[in-house]
C-alpha cells in the first residue's frame, strides 16, 4: 500500500487526551478476554482475526503525529496471533494499536485507547469469538453479528452531535483523596478478579432499591473508607466513570464514543453504613445521567477543538497543555470504575463459552466489570503492592452471602493463579 493509497482518521475528541498522556506505567491499553471450555487453537484464531479485520478495517490502523494533531493512518503490519507473553496491558506498537493472544482456553484483545473504547472493543471481540467458534466447530448456520455498515463503524460520533455553544462551562472539582502505598517494580500491574454470579448481584442491588453499577461503586466506596484515617477523610473519595455515550445518542461507531462522570463521597463519624452511602451516589447518578447533562458536558469540551485559532497551535504545545490539564484531573480523582455491561452472544455459539472479562491499565487502581449470562467478572487492576481495597470489597459482598471466587495474576510471570 503506497502513501497515496493509505486511508486515514482525525483522532476523535476523546481519543486525543491519550497520546500525550501515555506512559510507561499508564499505557492507557486495556484488555478484553474471552474465556471458552476448550483450549484455544493459535491457527483457528489466526484464520477468525482475518476474518474478523474485514469487518473492522478500522482496526488496522497506526498512530502518527502531524504538525497540529495526532491521527491515524491505515498500517503496512499486520497482526499475528501469539501465545501470551507480554504483560498485561503492556505497551502497544504505535504501529499497530491492538494486539491479539492466547492463554489456555482464553482469547485476549489488548487496545489502545486512543483506537476505540470499551464498547468498540467489544464489538471486535464479539465478531473474533464468533468467528472462531464458527471456523472451530464448523457450524453451518448463518451467524450475523450485527449490520453496521462500515461508514457506520468508522463514524466520528462526537463530531456529528458536536453543537456550537458560546458558552463554556468546566466543572469545578475538588481535591480528592487520593491513594497511595508501595508500588511493584518495573511498573508491574496486579489484577485481582471476582467471578460472581449476575442475579444475586442484580436481587442485591433491587434489595437496595438501586442499580448494579451503583450499589457496586457504594461498595467499592465504603470499602476505600475502611483504609483511610481521620485525617485522610478531609478529603472526598471521587470516582470517575466512564459512559457509554451510543446508549443516549445514535450510533453504532466502534471508535471511541464515551464521555465520563464522577460521584463522590465525604466521609465523616457517623456515615459510613452502605445504605447512607447508597442513597448519595444513587442521587447523583440519576442527577449527572440525563442526556441534557451530557449533551452539554460532550459540547463542552468538544468546542475548545472546533476554534479555529487552537487548531492552529502546534501539536507539542497542545501536548504539554493536555499533560498539564490531565495530571490535575488525576488530582481530582481517586479511583476509577468502569461497567461495560452485559455481554451478548448469538444462541448457537453460548455452550461453548465461559465467561467474558475485562479491565484496564492504570497509574493507581481501577476496577472494571462485565457480565456473560450469570457470570459477572469485578477486575481490579493496580500498581499498589496492598490489597486491602480489593479484600474489603470482596468482603461487603460475602457478607451478603455472595459466593466470590478470586483470580489473580502472579506479578512475577504472568501466569494466573487461583485464590480459594
Amino acid at each position: 500500500m503506497t502513501r497515496k493509497d493509505k486511508k486515514w482518521y482525525k483522532l476523535d475528541n476523546a481519543g486525543k487526551i491519550f497520546p500525550p498522556t501515555s506512559n510507561r506505567r499508564d499505557p492507557k491499553v486495556f484488555r478484553f478476554a474471552c474465556e471458552l471450555y476448550e483450549d484455544i487453537e493459535e491457527e483457528t484464531l489466526q484464520k477468525a482475526l482475518d476474518k474478523t479485520l474485514e469487518e473492522y478495517p478500522l482496526f488496522l490502523s497506526s498512530l502518527k503525529k502531524g504538525l497540529f494533531w495526532y491521527y491515524l493512518e491505515s498500517s503496512n503490519v499486520y497482526p499475528k496471533v501469539t501465545k501470551e507473553e507480554n504483560i498485561i496491558c503492556d505497551r502497544l506498537d504505535n504501529e499497530l494499536l491492538f494486539r491479539v493472544s492466547y492463554y489456555r482456553k482464553r482469547i485476549n484483545l489488548e487496545v489502545y485507547h486512543a483506537l476505540t473504547d470499551g464498547t468498540g472493543t467489544l464489538y471486535f471481540l464479539r465478531s473474533l469469538v464468533a468467528n472462531y467458534l464458527i471456523i472451530k466447530h464448523k457450524i453451518k448456520k448463518q451467524i450475523i453479528m450485527d449490520t453496521t455498515s462500515l461508514y457506520e463503524k468508522e463514524a466520528d460520533s462526537f463530531e456529528k452531535y458536536y453543537k456550537r455553544s458560546k458558552k463554556i462551562k468546566i466543572p469545578k472539582n475538588v481535591r480528592a483523596y487520593n491513594l497511595s502505598g508501595n508500588k511493584y517494580p518495573e511498573d508491574r500491574l496486579k489484577v485481582i478478579e471476582g467471578i460472581v454470579s449476575t442475579s444475586d448481584i442484580l436481587t442485591l442491588a433491587k434489595r437496595n432499591h438501586t442499580t448494579v453499577t451503583v450499589y457496586l461503586t457504594s461498595i467499592l466506596i465504603k470499602s476505600i473508607g475502611s483504609t483511610m484515617s481521620i485525617k485522610d477523610k478531609r478529603k472526598p473519595v471521587v470516582v470517575t466513570i466512564p459512559v457509554n455515550l451510543r446508549k443516549y445518542f445514535k450510533s453504532n461507531t466502534a471508535r471511541n464514543f464515551f464521555n465520563t462522570i464522577t460521584v463522590d463521597y465525604k466521609f465523616n463519624d457517623s456515615n459510613d453504613n452502605l445504605e447512607e452511602i447508597i442513597k448519595n451516589i444513587d442521587k447523583q447518578f440519576k442527577m449527572k445521567l440525563t442526556k441534557e447533562h451530557l449533551d452539554q458536558q460532550m459540547n463542552s469540551l468538544a468546542v475548545l477543538e472546533n476554534v479555529f485559532v487552537i487548531r492552529l497551535v502546534p501539536v507539542f504545545i497542545k501536548d504539554l497543555v493536555l499533560k498539564y490539564f490531565h495530571a490535575r484531573s488525576r488530582k481530582e480523582q481517586t479511583i476509577a470504575l468502569s461497567n461495560v455491561g452485559i455481554v451478548e452472544m448469538p444462541s448457537e455459539l453460548q455452550s461453548y463459552i465461559k465467561l467474558f472479562d475485562v479491565f484496564a491499565s492504570t497509574d493507581s487502581m481501577q476496577i472494571c466489570m462485565c457480565s456473560y449470562l450469570d457470570n459477572m467478572l469485578l477486575s481490579f487492576t493496580s500498581h499498589f503492592i496492598d490489597t486491602e481495597i480489593q479484600k474489603n470489597f470482596f468482603k461487603e459482598l460475602t457478607k451478603e452471602h455472595i459466593k466470590v471466587t478470586i483470580n489473580t495474576n502472579v506479578v512475577e510471570d504472568n501466569g494466573y493463579e487461583e485464590v480459594l
